[in-house]
């Protein structure tokens, strides 16, 4: 819908809004079934006479109680037939034919009564014939439905429409008004003064926003991303008003200070509608997220109190997941359902990236098929790149189809038989693997089309079984199993020279078949061409010129890199290029890494974060660390394989606290423990990082090796060293989080004083010392500390 000068809207939009009832139902659909429901629509059409008009675009202007509004749509089909215009709506569909009714579907009449009211209009007819036709897309057989309306009843079908819709869209209008005057009136930025560099942030994505580009900026911990970009972002709605922000982000931290930061513009007089999506699992009142009518009271008739719901809800501005939980219990909607509803009507829509990248789970009604006037901010953007290629690559395990085989076998004889047939194209894969000598083997192209043919199949079969809703004792595995199928089909088809399909002999014989995206770039970048503008940005973007090239598939691109606007003294950073921990060398320099730990850890009371490479290697390492504990004075505590969430947060409450003893946490990069944690001022005082960072090295990354070595001769850089040096990044950047933090950090690898590492270390590291043995260790971080028990002391004085 445009801006509220001109109400634009669909046909669809008018009719679903204006007619909603009844209960939310699971839906088993697939893109196949879509596509043949695209046929069946061709089918029927080509069978008309040679009059007939398919797929006729239709608008018109209505003005209405004083408002003026722009319909629009697209009708099936259109013919004369003896004295009348007939106007068809074509409808697919896998049931019986003789089970449906005239009055089965009164959004499908209304749909085509609209779409006969704007076309009896524009040609000035009196009356025209309206036709429902049904066209099973397995028989190939069709049943119609016909009825005869004049302009005077459909004008009013479509007026009884817009009057409900009116009820519902004055609020919208009324809430947009409030939010244009305090645009225009109370739109100031909400600190007396700009940080170091923040300035200059907000011009950068105030001017890339403007122009509709693509943008990347680099900006270190303190300078205040999250308002340096939600502020230019908010600006631009003055200029398109019917915009949306769309605040992309991978952390549950980030997504609260993005509310924290509209809130505080909110302060100032701003009114802006902002939602916070939460995933279905997570705000679903249900132990299991099944929508069926039948098990859960919120799916039950949601429909029919959804609209209340929402306009109860509108005149408030921010829709967190605690508000939408309270009105949702309140009206007894589902709150999923009820957050995409006012995702609609939402200024600023904060959320995970999936909801914009993943085939799975994207926002359709926004990116499905059109572009809109959207701005993706892009949050914690180191992230995107492995989440890019999860979310465009699938698997699936020949395990799961014998298991189902053997389940389905009585009940659903069919597609026991299907299943049995994948199982057997599973165990040929696994006879190439065994015949090549290899444990894993990858292909260049997509799977063999036989065995994508009984992949279709399957789920054709097993939808039309789901949507009976039979309980049994196996639908909770075969419906997991029907999505997991439906999405390796859906990435078959985005398959292209950036990916591989590959084969892996497991365990107790089962093997896994998987579609592998190694360069995401070209999706993503499809993606980001939906909206007006995108802006990177993160702490930790280095080298920038890998994030650019694997997110949207160039060179360079729009860059800012901003220097640190922490006090450079506050922050030293040691090198120890002197300890090998290679793999092959780690055995002989255990002694070393314990004496440097320990010789930079003693040198104050305090907390200190070491972080390992893996969680074996920490493992090996910390029984030689705990003979000082008792010793020395430490408290040592280390993070557990199997950590959760709670774990977590009581790990990290111990360093809210000052003890007698010193606190060592021992930690894994790229973990639970490697983002999204501040312990600002004296929570930690030092952190140790041994090892480089680089990823275990396995299957996968061999052949991110193979493909990034032959595209441009950067292989191990691409699938090792960058991803590596990220953890290394992100675990340094947990030490200074605000200006009056003051830290040391030790580096341990001899590999951190060569070219290729010097020359990516962040510039804004303008303390850093190599140090050779333990004792220049303690002489420099003693030394840091006493300078900063002088400059206090002086301070005071």
């Amino acid at each position: 819908m445009s801006h509220f000068s001109v109400l634009t809207l669909s046909v669809r939009e008018l009719v679903e809004y204006s007619l909603r009832s009844g209960s939310i139902q699971s839906s088993f659909f697939s893109s196949y079934r879509m596509l043949d429901g695209i046929e069946g629509h061709k089918y029927v059409q080509k069978k008309r006479p040679s009059t007939y008009k398919s797929e006729v675009t239709i608008s018109g202007n209505i003005s209405f109680q004083g408002y003026s509004f722009t319909l629009r749509g697209r009708i099936d089909g259109l013919f004369r037939s003896l004295d009348y215009f007939v106007l068809e709506e074509i409808k697919t569909t896998s049931r019986p034919l003789s089970s449906i009714t005239r009055d089965d579907n009164p959004h499908y009449w209304a749909q085509a009564k609209c779409y006969a009211y704007l076309y009896s209009k524009e040609h000035d007819l009196s009356s025209i014939v309206v036709q429902l036709c049904y066209f099973n897309i397995d028989t190939k057989k069709e049943r119609t439905f016909s009825e005869v309306y004049n302009i005077k009843q459909l004008e009013s079908f479509v007026f009884s429409l817009l009057e409900e819709y009116l009820s519902w869209i004055k609020l919208v209008i009324n809430e947009r008004e409030k939010r244009d005057l305090s645009l225009s009136s109370f739109l100031s930025f909400p600190f007396p003064q700009f940080r170091k560099g923040q300035k200059q942030m907000i011009d950068f994505v105030r001017s890339h926003i403007s122009s509709g580009q693509i943008a990347f900026c680099q900006a270190p911990t303190g300078i205040g991303k999250t308002i340096a970009v939600l502020y230019p972002a908010i600006e631009y709605l003055q200029s398109d008003p019917s915009a949306q922000i769309f605040y992309l982000t991978s952390k549950t931290t980030q997504k609260a200070i993005a509310e924290k930061t509209l809130d505080l513009l909110r302060k100032n007089g701003l009114k802006i509608k902002s939602l916070t999506l939460t995933a279905k699992s997570q705000i679903c009142f249900k132990e299991k997220s099944v929508c069926d009518p039948s098990l859960c009271e919120y799916a039950d008739g949601h429909f029919d109190r959804i609209n209340d719901a929402i306009k109860d809800i509108f005149p408030k501005d921010s829709f967190t997941r605690e508000r939408i939980t309270k009105y949702a219990q309140k009206h007894r909607v589902c709150p999923f359902e009820f957050s995409l509803d006012l995702s609609l009507f939402s200024d600023c829509i904060i959320c995970d990236y999936n909801y914009l990248f993943d085939p799975r789970v994207k926002l359709k009604r926004f990116f499905d098929f059109n572009s809109g006037s959207y701005v993706f901010l892009i949050d914690e953007a180191h992230n995107l790149v492995e989440r890019a290629r999860n979310m465009f690559s699938a698997e699936l395990n020949k395990r799961t189809f014998l298991l189902l085989k053997s389940k389905t076998k009585e009940i659903l004889p069919h597609i026991s038989k299907l299943l049995g047939a994948l199982n057997k194209h599973m165990i040929n894969f696994r006879k190439d693997c065994e015949q090549k000598g290899k444990r894993d083997i990858a292909l260049l192209s997509p799977p063999k089309k036989d065995f994508i043919r009984d992949l279709k199949k399957f789920i054709v079969e097993s939808e039309k079984w789901l949507a009976l809703n039979i309980l049994t004792d196996f639908r909770e595995e075969l419906l997991e199993l029907y999505f997991d199928v439906r999405s390796f089909l859906n990435i078959t088809e985005l398959y292209d020279s950036n990916y591989v399909t590959y084969y892996s002999k497991q365990s107790k014989g089962d093997l896994l078949v998987k579609l592998f995206c190694i360069d995401p770039s070209i999706l993503v970048n499809k993606e980001l061409k939906k909206g007006h503008s995108s802006i990177f940005f993160s702490a930790t973007l280095t080298p920038l010129d890998y994030y650019v090239n694997l997110l949207v598939g160039e060179r360079r691109k729009n860059i800012l890199e901003l220097d640190s606007p922490f006090p450079p003294e506050n922050f030293l950073v040691l090198i120890n290029d002197t300890i090998s921990t290679k793999y092959k060398d780690r055995n002989e320099t255990f002694n070393e890494i314990v004496e440097a730990i320990v010789s930079f850890i003693e040198t104050k009371k305090g907390n200190f974060m070491v972080y390992f490479p893996s969680y074996e290697y920490m493992q090996k390492i910390v029984p030689y660390v705990k003979e000082y504990e008792r010793t020395r004075g430490m408290e040592i505590i280390v993070q557990d394989k199997e950590m959760n969430e709670s774990d977590r947060e009581i790990f990290l409450k111990k360093f809210h606290k000052h003890g007698k003893r010193t606190l060592v946490g021992f930690v894994v990069l790229g973990g639970i423990f490697g983002e999204s944690i501040d312990l600002v001022g004296e929570k930690l005082s030092g952190v140790v990082v041994v090892g480089v960072g680089l990823p275990k090295i396995c299957f996968e990354r061999e052949l991110m090796k193979n493909y990034f070595d032959a595209k441009m001769k950067q292989g191990f850089h691409y699938s090792y060293t960058f991803p590596g040096l990220n953890r290394v990044l992100q675990a340094v950047g947990r030490l200074i989080r605000t200006e009056k933090d003051r830290g040391v950090v030790l580096l341990v690898d001899d590999r951190f004083t060569n070219p290729t590492y010097k020359r990516l270390l962040p510039c804004y590291w303008k303390n850093v010392v190599i140090v050779k043995n333990s004792k220049e260790i303690s002489k420099h971080t003693l030394e840091f500390w006493e300078k900063k028990r002088k400059r206090k002391k002086k301070k005071v004085e």
